[in-house]
């Protein structure tokens, strides 16, 4: 009894041929050859290494290299000490700078509480830019160009200007 199984033109089914156990066994084997060989190169390269490991170069040439003289840090960890301390002292004293321009120094904690205390300076640059002006450009307008009753509002030299107070530059 035979059973014929039509054979699908798409494709589709199953393979007709075996696969080939030996060129698995071959392939396999040359692997297995592949990595004892690299193995073995391995193997040469550290007896080759440790062969020419000598322990006085490494010695030598591990032990830290002194510069010649004159050496500018004796003891760079006194230095360090030294240089912080002249820090703190210059950022926690009173000191006079210049008598002639009356310049002194006051503590950074000093200096930082009368900054918060009196504020920034600060421009107001939106008024220049509605103001027409350009905002780099707003530094003094010139007094013979501009009496004081037209400058616009935020000009320098103006005091008591709220931002609610716009003055109008184009009306006369």
């Amino acid at each position: 009894m035979e059973h014929t199984v039509p054979h699908s033109t798409n494709g589709a089914g199953h393979e007709q041929s075996e696969v080939s156990v030996r060129l698995i066994v071959v392939s396999l084997a040359f692997l297995a050859v592949a990595t004892f060989l690299v193995f073995l190169l391995v193997v040469g390269i550290f007896r080759y290494f440790y062969a020419s490991y000598s322990t006085e170069e490494a010695t030598r040439l591990s032990q830290p290299v002194i510069p010649p003289e004159p050496r500018i840090e004796v003891a760079p960890y006194e230095q360090l000490q030294q240089l912080r301390a002249k820090e703190d002292r210059v950022l926690n004293t009173y000191a006079l700078i210049d008598k002639d321009s009356g310049r002194v120094r006051v503590p950074i904690g000093r200096a930082i509480d009368l900054l918060a205390a009196k504020g920034l300076p600060s421009h107001n640059y939106l008024d220049d830019i509605l103001a027409g002006r350009k905002p780099g450009a707003a530094a003094k307008p010139p007094a013979a160009r501009q009496p004081p009753a037209a400058q616009p509002a935020g000009a320098p030299g103006q005091q008591g200007n709220s931002p609610g107070q716009q003055g109008n530059s184009n009306a006369k």
